[in-house]
């Protein structure tokens, strides 16, 4: 059977913008407000209520979204069935990016996550930024009691001036519990890594792909768990910045839509059961 994690990263469009002043490029409470409501209430209405917020947790929003109002919306998303992960983004867009950096990334992972749960919030996702990963992730965060990663999208090999930010390339194209030595293989970690779905060059990454794309990804998946008897689960990938948009939502509810015929969308206590 096929299963689908819905998951939306917390990232808001100016943060990528190089060229805008700090101020500019820092996260507005009242905008963000808009867009998270709109991605629960959107969740709420398709899924029941079941998704995975990624909390933007980079140095120019350490404990933005810690703070009121986002603790009452998170709260919200819980009673709804959904979940709040960890989205450590440890770079500054297009100058420098810092997921090798086993120490720096051990410090943001664990002061993050003792954050986020001294605010009342139940951490046990991550997805890291740009997708961005090291061989000490999951190492990382099994000591943080994260057991569930999602910043896999297999085949994927992303450098900036010679600095690997991120390489899924050979990664399995569905859920598979990583190696300590190879994140990129199955092996014996507690860390449970669920890839973005994927076929044949194509994602289930609304921003990148048509109704059509998601069609043939998502039967080809279906086709897949039925041909080899077993299980498949992947995620799917929005962003929060696409909530500023009703054409844009719109695009979105009937994308998700789509996918129900082919999959069952998860929370993140049912995926456990499953996998366990």
């Amino acid at each position: 059977m096929l299963y689908l994690v819905f998951t939306v990263d917390g990232d808001w469009d100016e943060y990528f913008y190089k060229n805008l002043s700090e101020e500019e490029r820092a996260p507005k409470v009242d905008v963000l407000r808009t867009l998270v409501q709109r991605e629960i209430e959107m969740a709420e209405k398709i899924l029941g209520g079941r998704f995975i917020h990624f909390a933007h947790t980079s140095y120019r929003a350490r404990d933005f979204f810690i703070k009121e109002p986002f603790l009452e919306l998170w709260k919200k998303l819980a009673r709804n069935g959904g979940d709040v992960g960890l989205h450590c983004h440890e770079d500054d867009p297009y100058k420098a990016y810092y997921y090798q950096d086993a120490f720096r990334m051990r410090s943001v992972i664990t002061e993050r996550a003792k954050a986020f749960r001294k605010a009342g919030l139940t951490v046990k996702s991550y997805r890291s930024g740009f997708l961005g990963f090291s061989n000490k992730i999951a190492e990382i965060l099994e000591e943080n009691n994260i057991y569930f990663d999602f910043s896999c999208e297999p085949g994927r090999y992303f450098t900036h001036e010679d600095y690997i930010i991120s390489d899924w390339r050979g990664a399995p194209e569905y859920n598979y519990r990583m190696d300590y030595k190879d994140h990129r293989k199955e092996g014996k970690s507690n860390i449970w890594e669920i890839p973005i779905g994927a076929s044949r060059g194509k994602y289930l990454y609304f921003e990148k792909a048509s109704l059509k794309d998601l069609e043939k990804i998502a039967l080809d998946l279906k086709q897949r768990s039925l041909e080899n008897k077993r299980d498949i689960v992947v995620s799917v990938l929005s962003h929060t910045y696409e909530y500023a948009s009703q054409d844009r939502i719109k695009d979105i509810e009937a994308k998700l839509t789509l996918l129900k015929k082919y999959g069952t969308f998860l929370g993140l206590k049912e995926l456990q059961d499953i996998l366990d």
